[in-house]
């Protein structure tokens, strides 16, 4: 049997070893003779791999004759000898797993490293930390292996005292060691004169499950520190806003005053105190659950006020936008004033709708009268945000219902989507004699093709059962007994954005599993690059809903029958006016229609569309697949 640790087949000598394993002492002895056999080096790690696992599973005793092997000729014997003494935790060999750590073989290095670790070998911290600095983190393994076996090794002390040692690569390594123990001692390296290595130590006190105890000392470093990498400063402020005391917010605040600060970590820390009272239970940074906190700004208010007023006339407007974002959510209802002058003045129409969205949410008591304004300004973005709150004002639904039909006469199509689902929303809404007067227009053809959708969803959400009823008649009519065009108000422009995310991400419709688009996606259906002017919009809307209407050259089954009554079956590949061209098996037939007496294809494997996706999904996928024209 030991013949077959030399055969070239890896099964075969996996087998014998195993078998040999299982023999026990007369196995160990058929290994103990391979791995002094020096004309074979596979052999011999099979022999290694066997006494390893004889230690394991009976007598650690049995990995004694593989504390010789550490001093090989072979690098790869050593370094075998080494990993499988570790992986067993054997703590006779630390002498010359020592002196392997300055082997000129870096595999002999890591392994004898790993496994010195993995014995708790403490007289191994020393010779450990030349590894990392003879390697100055030049070999990434090699300092992973050194700095995982100080860890296991498990003295903080030796580590935190190299805080002040002159090498970097060191410093490196007992951060990453001092991290797997989750000490506070990764505090001392805080005051470290390289960015790299501050970084790196906020990194480990901040990230995973943390290290509580040197968050503080984490969170000091914000007003303090001269360093503006994005990575660190995300921490020191998410530090501050997950300790949550005043101190804290003090420095929050102390930092915004910062005028080195890049826009997107001010926003950042506007973004975190706008949180201050209601943080995510879900960490800023990484993203792992801390836990629901609730807290107050107590007298801090006020000092937060002036800092977000004074963001919130900042010359970016993203900045300004993020300020009467965190005034909306701390609710500070005293900047309603100041918040309904962005509104009106801002020559940002973003900046205007996040004004318009935070007096919304600190329940402003100048709300309505901000919403009226919205609605008027010379912004369509901004109407429409403005249209969308109108339930939210005072004014009676006999004043609401009126203001809404004449925008839907008289605005942008944008503004008449919105003002027919703010309709369906109000309250009471369904008892209006307008909706007699919309679906008029509807079935006349005087209602914009883009308002169908909304009209139809406006309905639904009435909840009456009515007015269903009579819309869904009206639809029917409108189809003209052909099924797609109950769906004609998706030929009208869409979200283009939106309808790429439903062709590459939408689970339920899953495009991109059947329909290939550049290098991406499937092939059970026919390639979508230059789709766009290949169909038109109404062409692509029909293959969406009614896929077998209309079947891709090559994608789909014709059944024919002949004049002479001959039957046959193939691909369909062209359907022209006076002839079918069909595949059959491999080869090809162009059979003229005048010989057809009977043609029939298989419907489609594609589900319809329609089934699948709302009409607002289909006009937004429609809207994206005319934009498909890749050029080759």
């Amino acid at each position: 049997l030991k013949s077959k640790l030399y055969f070239e087949d890896l099964r075969i000598r996996r087998k014998a070893q195993f078998e040999l394993v299982k023999r026990g002492e007369k196995g160990a002895i058929q290994f103990k003779e391979v791995i002094q056999d020096q004309s074979n080096q596979i052999a011999r790690i099979h022999g290694i791999l066997g006494l390893s696992q004889l230690a394991r599973l009976v007598n650690k005793d049995y990995a004694l004759p593989l504390v010789a092997l550490l001093q090989d000729k072979d690098p790869e014997i050593r370094a075998q000898a080494a990993k499988w003494l570790g992986d067993i935790r054997f703590k006779g060999a630390s002498k010359e797993l020592i002196g392997n750590l300055a082997h000129e073989n870096a595999r002999v290095r890591f392994f004898s490293a790993e496994a010195l670790g993995r014995a708790k070998e403490v007289t191994a911290i020393q010779p450990l930390i030349q590894l990392l600095e003879s390697n100055n983190d030049e070999d990434a393994y090699l300092r992973h292996a050194a700095s995982y076996a100080l860890s296991q090794i498990g003295q903080e002390g030796p580590l935190s005292a190299l805080a002040s040692h002159p090498s970097k690569a060191v410093r490196m390594g007992a951060i990453l060691a001092l991290r797997r123990l989750e000490s506070p001692e990764l505090a001392k390296f805080l005051g470290d004169q390289d960015e790299e290595i501050v970084t790196e130590t906020a990194l480990a006190i901040h990230d995973d499950f943390s290290v509580p105890a040197a968050l503080p000392s984490l969170a000091a470093l914000l007003p303090t520190t001269s360093f503006t990498n994005e990575p660190l400063l995300r921490r020191l402020i998410s530090a501050n806003h997950r300790l949550g005391k005043p101190e804290n917010l003090t420095a929050l605040l102390s930092f915004l005053d910062k005028p080195t600060n890049s826009l997107v970590i001010r926003q950042e820390a506007i973004a975190a105190v706008g949180t201050w009272e209601n943080p995510s239970v879900l960490d800023r940074v990484d993203g792992r659950y801390r836990g629901a906190v609730t807290r107050d700004l107590g007298t801090a208010q006020q000092q937060v006020a002036i800092a977000l007023v004074k963001e919130a006339d900042h010359a970016d407007k993203a900045i300004r936008s993020e300020a009467l974002k965190a005034i909306g959510k701390l609710g500070i209802q005293d900047l309603a004033p100041q918040v309904y002058t962005k509104l009106k003045t801002d020559p940002s129409q973003e900046v205007k709708v996040e004004a318009l969205h935070a007096l919304v949410a600190m329940d402003a008591p100048n709300l309505s009268e901000a919403i009226s304004f919205a609605m008027r300004d010379v912004s369509e973005q901004v109407r429409v945000a403005g249209l969308g709150l109108i339930s939210q004002t005072s004014l009676p639904n006999d004043q609401k219902v009126p203001l809404l039909m004449e925008i839907l006469t008289k605005r942008t199509l944008a503004e008449q989507q919105k003002a027919l689902l703010t309709l369906g929303s109000l309250p009471g809404s369904k008892e209006s004699p307008v909706w007699t007067s919309i679906l008029a227009d509807f079935s006349a053809g005087k209602l914009p093709a883009g308002t169908w959708v909304e009209l139809e969803e406006a309905i639904m959400a009435t909840e009456d059962s009515k007015l269903k009823s009579t819309y869904d008649k009206l639809l029917t009519e409108k189809s003209g007994g052909e099924p797609w065009r109950a769906y004609a108000g998706a030929l009208a422009e869409g979200d283009v954005r939106k309808g790429r995310s439903i062709f590459f991400q939408n689970q339920t419709a899953q495009c991109i599993r059947c329909h290939a688009y550049s290098d991406m996606g499937g092939n059970a259906g026919p390639a979508l690059d230059t789709i766009g002017k290949t169909l038109s919009r109404e062409e692509l809307l029909i293959a969406l809903v009614e896929p077998s209407k209309r079947l891709a050259p090559g994608y789909g089954t014709i059944n024919l029958t002949l004049a002479g009554g001959e039957k046959v079956t193939g691909l369909l590949l062209e359907d022209s006016s006076t002839k079918f061209r069909i595949q059959v098996g491999t080869a090809l037939r162009e059979i003229p229609k005048s010989e057809v007496t009977n043609s029939s294809i298989a419907p489609s494997s594609m589900p319809p569309m329609g089934t699948l996706l709302s009409k607002r999904e289909l006009r937004d996928l429609v809207s994206y697949l005319v934009t498909l024209n890749r050029s080759e």
